[in-house]
């Protein structure tokens, strides 16, 4: 769909225009089409108007649609900043008053960026990044710059951030960026169409939002699944706010849900969060958990239930066994295990489920073997232990069956079977409650995902020739591609492989890294990538070390490049074991591994990252 909306943009035919936005405090204006007056109070722009502003960046166009009566405003930029737009004229505003931006987004391919700029000062302020909602966005200019959305996002002590807002008080020209935003790992486009946009200088400052509903208890709402819904009621402060209208949202609606009114229902089993926003600046907003309950929350009264199930293989209490696994009992300990080590299987714990990747093949004389080994009726099982525990009773729901067992300190879990030759089994989800004999109850999660193992690199492995190349621009007749990215310098140091950008002296940004080798996966497969990322220091608390995966696609002959400048995949700035799936655009690719101490704000050269493993499989 992604390749089919580029191509359809790519048909567009545009005009850029080169004007620069004027002060329009004390201009004129005359006719629909023209920009209207800054009265200093409030301001709206129609799409024909902003299709008449000023690029914000080279690559930025807007253009008016008079059948549907928007603006088109598309991002040509091709390079790694991925983003172009247009900017209004120049406002005087008055930051002794809220600063209200409002923006009527009909739609959004891929994302959008909004920033504030001042004139005279360098600093470009964000006021929305990385967003891709639709609907009507107003926020509060400055606080929706200082709320804890855009915390993790600083890198840099911009003045506006550090200690509050510098002009607070002042009045200041300023223009606001609206600028759509390329998606990350594929072709670099985007587009983002608005009805209008509007800024307001007249409005009081909301400073918050207050939820009313019967039994919430501080930010704690608790009902039985199923119960009568329950109005929730909000108010916009300060009370004296005119439009008191709350935007009301679930996280999770399959486990409660919330229509436009606040009428809040108890859907499922489990745990969310309600979130209510004010309407005219939805950078104020106040949470609420919601948390739905199964009745069974009691170990007691959860063991009681679950000697009520049928068993053997039985589908009939299986919704019922899903309330109770869902369900919080008393401190809620997840029951650690550890399973039999496999050369078949392998395993990592994400989101609090214990995944396994079955790379069962056939092909391979050491797992059939190893199956051969585990080979009980034509089933071939891997044992999972459950740590401190003997003589436990189990209850599992596999592939929509329930099953007990009775005396056990581990479970078999089926990974291959025997039917003329040995094959993998088929994806299932495992839900596991346990009853242990001193009447503790725990409960875990598998995940048997059959696999294609495509890389498995641990410290040394980094520093295979045949495995990863060090870019080297003195060799660019060898790989034009490879050798004329920013390169990383190695080292092991703790178990760890350490990344550090090594970028050539001419180039603005710090960044750098390794390129793979050529991998190929089957068409249409999914990958997955894991990155265990052990190290990552920092100039300060702004300027942050980054990661980034990124990748170059190759043609089917798996020699032309389909792209030279790498797309990024994935990027982050905080260390653990970070999970990502996604779709690659062609079967053939290698990967840019990258350290990076250029993202927002100043430089870092001494970036440096310490991975402790990297692993790529396909899925079957």
């Amino acid at each position: 769909m992604k390749k089919q909306r580029y191509l359809q943009l790519l048909t567009l035919l545009f005009i850029v225009s080169s004007c620069t936005p004027a002060d329009t405090s004390s201009s004129s204006s005359s006719g629909d089409g023209e920009l209207p007056i800054w009265d200093g109070n409030h301001i709206t722009y129609t799409a024909q108007h902003i299709s008449k502003f000023g690029s914000a960046t080279p690559s930025g166009v807007a253009n008016y649609d008079d059948t549907n009566d928007s603006v088109v405003i598309w991002n040509t930029d091709a390079s790694l900043d991925n983003y172009g737009g247009v900017q209004t004229p120049m406002l005087s505003l008055n930051f002794a008053k809220a600063v209200i931006f409002e923006m009527d987004v009909i739609s959004c391919y891929s994302q959008y960026v909004i920033k504030l700029s001042v004139e005279g000062v360098n600093e470009t302020f964000y006021v929305l990044a990385d967003e891709g909602d639709t609907g009507l966005i107003s926020v509060n200019v400055v606080d929706s710059m200082l709320s804890e959305k855009f915390e993790a996002r600083r890198t840099s002590p911009d003045p506006g951030y550090k200690d509050g807002w510098i002009y607070d008080g002042e009045t200041k020209k300023c223009s606001i960026h609206i600028l759509a935003k390329g998606p990350d790992g594929e072709q670099q486009t985007a587009e983002l169409v608005l009805g209008h946009l509007s800024v307001y200088n007249d409005i009081a400052a909301v400073t918050g939002v207050d939820i009313q509903a019967p039994g919430l208890s501080g930010d704690l709402i608790s009902q039985l699944k199923g119960s009568q819904s329950v109005s929730l009621s909000g108010s916009v402060l300060p009370e004296t706010t005119e439009d008191q209208t709350i935007l009301w949202e679930s996280e999770n609606a399959e486990i409660a849900s919330i229509d436009t009114s606040g009428l809040l229902s108890f859907v499922d089993v489990g745990q969310t969060t309600v979130i209510g926003k004010s309407k005219i600046d939805q950078s104020k907003y106040r949470k609420i958990t919601v948390s739905v309950l199964s009745g069974f929350e009691n170990p007691q009264n959860l063991k009681t239930e679950l000697s009520t199930l049928t068993y053997g293989g039985s589908a009939l209490h299986a919704d019922r066994f899903e309330d109770l696994f869902a369900t919080t009992w008393g401190t809620n300990i997840q029951q650690a295990t550890s399973a039999e080590a496999m050369t078949s299987v392998d395993e990592h714990v994400y989101d609090s489920t214990r995944v396994f990747e079955n790379y069962f093949d056939n092909n391979v004389g050491a797992h059939v073997a190893e199956a051969q080994n585990h080979n009980s009726g034509g089933v071939a099982s891997f044992n999972l232990y459950l740590t401190g525990v003997s003589a436990a009773t189990i209850y599992r729901l596999k592939g929509g069956k329930l099953y007990q067992e009775s005396y056990v300190s581990s479970a078999k879990v089926a990974y291959a079977n025997y039917d003329t030759v040995w094959n993998y089994l088929a994806r299932y989800e495992e839900k596991t409650i346990v009853v242990a004999s001193s009447g503790s109850a725990y409960k875990y999660r598998l995940d048997i995902i059959p696999s294609a193992l495509v890389a498995n690199y641990y410290p040394s492995d980094f520093l295979s020739a045949a495995e990863w190349t060090v870019p080297d621009r003195s060799k660019t007749a060898e790989d034009s591609v490879a050798h004329a990215l920013s390169p990383a310098s190695l080292r092991i140091s703790g178990g760890l492989i350490y990344l550090k950008q090594n970028k050539y002296p001419e180039y603005k940004y710090c960044f750098g890294g390794i390129i793979s080798r050529k991998y190929e996966i089957e068409s249409e497969q999914s990958l997955t990538m894991l990155l265990d990322v052990a190290a990552l220091n920092q100039k300060s608390d702004y300027v942050k070390t980054m990661w980034e995966i990124k990748i170059i696609y190759y043609a089917e002959n798996n020699l032309t490049v389909i792209n030279s400048n790498p797309l990024k995949v994935i990027s982050g700035n905080m260390i653990g074991f970070h999970e990502f799936t996604f779709k690659p655009a062609y079967r053939h690719f290698r990967i840019y591994l990258v350290v990076n101490g250029s993202d927002i704000g100043e430089q870092y050269p001494d970036a440096e990252m310490g991975i402790r493993s990297f692993k790529m499989y396909a899925l079957r």
